[in-house]
């Protein structure tokens, strides 16, 4: 079946996606029925959980063991699950929740499909959160969710939300929202999955998550030369031949840039904090985009030594520093039209906290 038969989200209104006409178009092997294509059950059943706030339904939609990697914890149960969703809902009552893109690949009948969910959100901060007290006020947020769904239930997930942004609408300064997030209880398994996935990108090592399906060739290649040029070999030269000239990019802590002067200076901004950067392409997804092009979604991390600058963050100059993240790249004429990276600056800060603090205790014990 073409992927131009499975739902795009482009032009359509909820009300429509929520209803869906016309004949199942995936086989979409163990899932419910009513669901007639991947992005369907995505949409759908985020609608359910979220907007209608029918959050025990978590345990319909997630399996009872199912991996969920952050930048800022680990979990592998749906009991956590419906518990750190409610926690968000509690802090965020009011959260809606936008699909602005589906992009999927068929991983087979024993393995399902994968996922990348790009979501903008608007929500009111009603209740403490993982930030700090409640403020009262309204953020928006993207957030990328990259799911393997087998057999109508998530099974596995890598999610990343540009909080950032989130907690700078929020008046909470960064740093401070980090220091906060980095008092959190320690998960041992969360740290030793950050500790063997530096080591893994230092030494060029693919995911240990690979599937033998196919995916676009050209699609891989986009994603092999947008992480090798910019991210290893650190050419900027190549935004040039990478971006069509009016190009626009989105990334975390609400950067925008336009233009091959501005897109050269958010990466030239990112990378300088971290400059001897390794950088790995975990997962490609491609959908085509009303027949003029494609939307390629790349999962990608980055690891390297920290080097900054700035007062507060300078103190963890030569700390290991660790980003999970998820690019959505829109290619029309073969270059990127539009770009949207989504990473989790707050808890990639936080995590350094945590590093020097827990360094700082071990001299702290050796020299008693």
């Amino acid at each position: 079946m073409s992927q131009q038969n499975v739902t795009q989200l482009y032009w359509k209104n909820l009300p429509e996606l929520l209803n869906p006409q016309g004949e199942k178009v995936q086989t979409l092997r163990g899932f419910d029925p009513e669901f007639v294509d991947i992005v369907d059950y995505i949409i759908r059943i985020t609608h359910r959980i979220w907007e209608q706030k029918n959050v025990g339904l978590c345990i319909d939609y997630y399996g009872e063991y199912c991996p969920v990697h952050t930048l800022g914890g680990y979990s592998d149960d749906v009991e956590t699950v419906v518990k750190n969703t409610l926690k968000t809902i509690g802090a965020f009552p009011d959260r809606s929740l936008i699909g602005e893109n589906v992009i999927w690949r068929d991983l087979g009948d024993k393995a399902g499909y994968y996922s990348s969910h790009r979501i903008t959100s608007i929500m009111t901060n009603k209740g403490p959160s993982e930030f700090g007290p409640a403020t009262g006020k309204t953020g928006r947020v993207t957030t990328i969710a990259d799911c393997i769904c087998l057999e109508n239930k998530i099974v596995y997930e890598w999610l990343m939300r540009d909080n950032s942004f989130l907690v700078k609408q929020l008046g909470i300064d960064v740093l401070d929202a980090a220091e906060h997030f980095s008092q959190l209880p320690d998960n041992d398994t969360f740290e030793q999955w950050r500790h063997n996935e530096i080591v893994r990108i230092k030494a060029g090592q693919p995911s240990e998550h690979q599937w033998l399906t196919k995916v676009d060739k050209s699609a891989v290649e986009i994603a092999n030369r947008w992480i090798e040029q910019l991210f290893n070999e650190k050419c900027f030269s190549h935004i040039a031949e990478l971006y069509h000239l009016n190009a626009k990019v989105q990334w975390p802590g609400g950067t925008e840039a336009s233009g091959i002067p501005g897109i050269k200076g958010v990466f030239i901004r990112f990378l300088a904090q971290v400059p001897d950067a390794k950088a790995t392409v975990d997962h490609v997804g491609v959908v085509d985009f009303e027949g003029q092009g494609c939307d390629i979604a790349i999962r990608w991390s980055i690891a390297g030594t920290f080097h900054s600058g700035e007062e507060r963050l300078s103190l963890y100059n030569g700390q290991d520093y660790f980003v999970l993240a998820s690019t959505h790249l829109r290619i029309i004429d073969n270059k990127i039209q539009e770009e949207w990276t989504v990473f989790d600056e707050v808890a990639a800060y936080a995590n350094l906290m945590k590093d020097f603090n827990r360094l700082n205790a071990a001299k702290g014990e050796q020299s008693c």
